[in-house]
């Protein structure tokens, strides 16, 4: 039974997460992290009569062991917890984004000398993992590319830790075949108005309510465009990733950066 730790397990998406928790047959959870809702029963906010927990808040209250802990909080808060829970050289499942290089950087670090396991991913929902895994062997054909990210107005970064991690990928391709994107554009009427760049690709961000996550990615061509995009409708779409995650991240060591690398790992 893996013994798992929920921390901003009250936000929308952690009630989401910590239902799954309890719902599945291999898992326990055994700590419900959120300062804003301590001493709360957990059982209560999600629905269900199969556990009995009291909101804490903060790791430092919690007297069970665990085996991994999860994090979907804010920058700050993630920071904190990430570093308390592998100083305890248990293992880390993050999906907050917005964690700079240097913090993500020294975490690396951590996790190398705490001998532990770290996954950091842009997105848990397994399309836009492989809508990625599409476009690196799209980019080769098509190498003149931008990306286009739409989420809520309620997203506290823009672009999208997925966008980033897109482009990244896309550029790393496109340096391999030495490929030198053209624009023309010399003017910007308006500030921003060709969006944001990693490399060579610009990256445009959406925020508007009615909006979940969504992403395309359009690859140009002499005389023809190819658009790939990825839609969610709703948060349960993260959970077959999470769960997949904490399931991983047991078998292995070290620090990773993105789902994919579970994923293939996995299928081998």
């Amino acid at each position: 039974m893996i013994k798992v730790v929920l921390f901003g397990a009250c936000g929308k998406m952690g009630r989401v997460i910590g239902k799954a928790i309890v719902d599945a047959e291999d898992m326990k959870l055994v700590g419900a992290i959120d300062p804003n809702f301590k001493g709360e029963a957990y059982e209560k906010m999600i629905g269900t009569n199969k556990i009995s927990i009291e909101v804490k808040e903060s790791i430092d209250e919690l007297s069970e062991d665990f085996d991994v802990g999860i994090d979907f909080t804010e920058v700050k808060a993630a920071y904190s917890n990430i570093k308390k829970v592998l100083e305890k050289g248990k293992r880390m499942v993050v999906g907050t984004t917005g964690l700079s290089k240097e913090m993500i950087e020294e975490i690396k670090n951590l996790t190398i000398k705490k001998n532990t396991t770290t996954l950091i991913a842009p997105n848990f929902a397994l399309g836009a993992v492989l809508m990625i895994e599409v476009a690196k062997k799209l980019v080769k054909y098509f190498p003149d590319v931008e990306i286009i990210e739409l989420h809520h107005n309620e997203k506290a970064d823009a672009p999208s830790g997925t966008a980033i991690l897109t482009a990244e990928v896309l550029a790393e391709e496109m340096n391999k075949m030495n490929f030198q994107h053209k624009d023309a554009t010399k003017i910007e009427k308006l500030p921003g108005a060709r969006g944001g760049k990693v490399d060579s690709i610009n990256i445009h961000s959406v925020r508007l309510p009615g909006l979940v996550a969504h992403q395309e990615i359009i690859f140009g061509g002499i005389g023809q465009t190819l658009t790939i995009r990825h839609d969610t409708s709703s948060r349960e779409c993260y959970i077959p990733g999470v769960l997949l995650a904490v399931r991983e991240i047991l078998k292995r060591n070290g620090f990773f950066y993105g789902l994919e690398n579970f994923i293939e790992e996995g299928e081998g």
